[in-house]
């Protein structure tokens, strides 16, 4: 029992400090202060009160979870490691104790955003159907139009909010019995920094500085050219929520939770990392089109320059992940079985 009340206590602690952090730092406060309306009815809902439950619903799961957990919580061992350093300023932290810090730091960057995210996919994908069915007989006369205000944001809707679903599910539950528990956390400081430039409040700094000239719906002249375009765009990002599906409940950003080789991962190293960036560049070809034909090569360099850039971060994602996970004698091995990075037989 003495066990129980060391990991209960030490690990809400740390989700009370994120919940009065996130509550307090005005950026991230928006998020909290956010109001969601599922237009059906118009039933609104606050994105605090989303937080609150969730926070609730994981101080009563712990009980059980911990009561037949011996071991040391990662936030036990943390706050061990600043026990002895307090009581001994020359102690040098342990592998385990920068692993559990390094896990806990994870969770509490993306844990939120990923509540956040998966909300406001459930109440579009709510809205969108709503729109959807009550326009319905214009896919009788006007199919294009009922693809551009419907079918294309309800199947975009849908495919982020399975992506968004395994990674709020990842950050949040950890378990031997899940097969998900953290074996490492990425290591070094260009590794972390490729990551969080990419979310939140961080990728608005990097835009700001190289540009973002993708839109998400591209507009072609050609009926058949943005049908073909856009729903290559939902292929793709259909296979990249896919591979978000096949880590299941290993899925986290930085982190080794074991080596999962079946399903999109049996065919390239980084399946979602590709994908995305093909839906970028297909989502910004208008623009470049639009450029060449204006025969304005200063902006056609400049989106170029822009997307090239994105697609490096990308890359050095990739890079730095496998450095990490080439750690674990499974990733060695499964570098051999599938060869290829990014497309099959090609790279």
């Amino acid at each position: 029992m003495k066990q129980f009340f060391k990991n209960y206590l030490s690990t809400m602690s740390f989700v009370g400090i994120w919940y009065f952090y996130y509550s307090q730092v005005e950026y991230f406060n928006n998020f909290f202060l956010k109001t969601l309306t599922f237009q059906f009815n118009h039933f609104q809902i606050e994105t605090i009160h989303v937080f609150d439950f969730i926070v609730f619903l994981y101080a009563i799961l712990l009980i059980p979870f911990y009561y037949f957990h011996n071991n040391d919580s990662k936030a036990f061992i943390i706050y061990k490691f600043f026990k002895n350093k307090y009581t001994n300023t020359q102690y040098k932290i342990s592998k385990i104790e920068k692993n559990a810090l390094l896990a806990w730091c994870v969770k509490l960057f993306f844990a939120p955003l990923m509540i956040l995210f998966l909300t406001d996919s459930i109440v579009t994908i709510t809205n969108n159907l709503f729109f959807a069915y009550n326009d319905r007989l214009l896919f009788g006369y006007n199919f294009l139009e009922y693809f551009n205000k419907h079918i294309f944001w309800w199947c975009f809707a849908i495919i982020l909010w399975i992506d968004v679903l395994f990674f709020t599910l990842g950050y949040l539950l950890e378990s031997p019995r899940l097969k998900n528990t953290i074996k490492s956390v990425e290591p070094t400081a260009l590794g972390w920094w490729v990551v969080l430039i990419c979310y939140p409040p961080f990728n608005s700094w990097l835009t700001n500085f190289i540009g973002w000239y993708s839109t998400n719906f591209p507009q072609f002249q050609s009926i058949y050219a943005h049908l073909f375009f856009n729903s290559s765009i939902l292929l793709l990002m259909w296979f990249y929520s896919y591979a978000s599906f096949s880590l299941w409940l290993k899925a986290s950003n930085l982190t080794n939770r074991g080596i999962v080789t079946t399903w999109a991962y049996k065919y390239m190293r980084h399946p979602a990392y590709f994908c995305k960036n093909m839906t970028w560049w297909i989502w910004a070809f208008p623009l470049l089109i639009w450029n060449i034909q204006r025969a304005d090569m200063i902006n056609t360099i400049i989106v170029l320059i822009s997307m090239i850039a994105w697609s490096s971060i990308y890359y050095m994602r990739a890079i730095t992940e496998e450095k990490h996970l080439s750690q674990d004698s499974d990733y060695i091995q499964y570098k051999k079985d599938v060869p290829y990075r990014f497309i099959p037989k090609v790279w």
